[in-house]
């Protein structure tokens, strides 16, 4: 049965097979696990889109001047600190010099407090920027499981493409040494 199987091909179609699914499980399992990579890479970076998603929609209301948006930042504890130091610091220096009481006093508490509020503001700004280079780098990362998945796709259809002509050989094998021993014998009939 052995060298039956040899001469007809079986045996080299068996081993085909096998091959075969053994390198396809093998593929399947390399295209699984990069998936699984992406999506955790993806994944480690959607609290900082989520945070900038959040920022920029604040910073937004913040500029239309939505009245809950602005009463949220007027309220930030932050902020009201950064806005009483930089005013403590001016008021000090005016006290100084004998203006604190006056008009140019006045002024210089309403520029203190509008440059802190500002700062603060480029605050949500930027949040928004680092979300929004997180979602690109996101994009990135779905990008390469794009391709990485057309590759995979690729490597499949290439592996049937493959297979399939390696069996398509391996099916003439048994016919082919049939004519082989025909040529052998009308070789050997001819000599005689």
């Amino acid at each position: 049965m052995g060298f039956f199987d040899a001469f007809t091909g079986k045996a080299q179609r068996r081993d085909l097979e096998r091959a075969n699914a053994i390198s396809g499980a093998e593929l399947d399992k390399g295209y699984n696990e990069s998936m699984g990579r992406y999506d955790q890479a993806a994944g480690l970076l959607d609290p900082y889109a989520q945070q900038g998603s959040e920022m920029n929609a604040m910073y937004a209301a913040l500029l239309r001047g939505e009245q809950p948006a602005v009463d949220q930042f007027q309220a930030n504890p932050i902020l009201q600190g950064n806005i009483a130091q930089g005013s403590n610091a001016m008021l000090r220096y005016m006290n100084a010099r004998g203006q604190a009481g006056g008009g140019a006093g006045m002024q210089a508490a309403q520029r203190v407090g509008q440059q802190g509020a500002m700062s603060f503001l480029d605050r949500f700004r930027d949040a928004g920027q680092q979300g929004m280079q997180a979602t690109g780098m996101q994009a990135g990362i779905r990008q390469g499981q794009g391709d990485a998945a057309y590759g995979y796709r690729a490597t499949k259809a290439g592996q049937a493409v493959n297979f399939g002509n390696a069996m398509s050989q391996a099916r003439g094998i048994g016919v082919n040494n049939l004519l082989g021993l025909g040529g052998l014998a009308v070789k050997a009939y001819g000599l005689s």
